[in-house]
């Protein structure tokens, strides 16, 4: 787990008691409406004063992203996407809250509910994906909508976007 601060606080725990306002969690992929769910996250995180927890899921499996690699190879390389993901994000941005990087092994749509357990929303995006994969596992924004404890924003990907993951 990673935590950026550009203020000099320490984490999560500290910023929600300091602030009263719990953090927001959001759920990193490589699609366009992740960034933009990121992006959306960290506005939001710089009004209410709190920190943002990229959490980024991955799994071993017949529709994984990341087909017949070692399991640490996969968690790995999520961890460097995620942290790549989320230097693009602030990049340019002069206010920028702390923000805690996780990657969690598990199904996307418990692990994300799960990890917003605590905190005041979870941020996930909505994108076209593959046909088998929505087959079989559903549209992950919808069950957090379902399942979360919490209030849960779904940011859509751009109208007219026809590119849905970054390379």
């Amino acid at each position: 787990m990673n935590v950026l601060n550009e203020r000099g606080g320490s984490g999560v725990n500290e910023m929600a008691e300091r602030n009263g306002e719990l953090p927001i969690v959001v759920g990193v992929d490589d699609s366009d409406a992740a960034h933009r769910a990121l992006a959306w996250a960290i506005e939001e995180a710089t009004i209410r004063h709190c920190s943002v927890h990229a959490v980024t899921v991955w799994s071993v499996g017949p529709v994984a992203d990341f087909a017949w690699a070692p399991d640490n190879d996969i968690k790995l390389i999520a961890e460097k996407k995620l942290s790549s993901t989320v230097r693009d994000a602030i990049a340019g941005r002069t206010n920028v809250p702390p923000i805690v990087e996780s990657v969690i092994e598990g199904t996307p749509a418990k692990a994300l509910v799960a990890a917003a357990h605590d905190a005041s929303m979870l941020v996930v995006a909505t994108h076209s994906g593959e046909k088998l994969r929505k087959a079989l596992l559903g549209s992950v924004s919808s069950e957090c909508v379902r399942h979360s404890s919490v209030p849960v924003v779904v940011i859509r990907p751009e109208t007219g976007s026809t590119h849905h993951a970054r390379s």
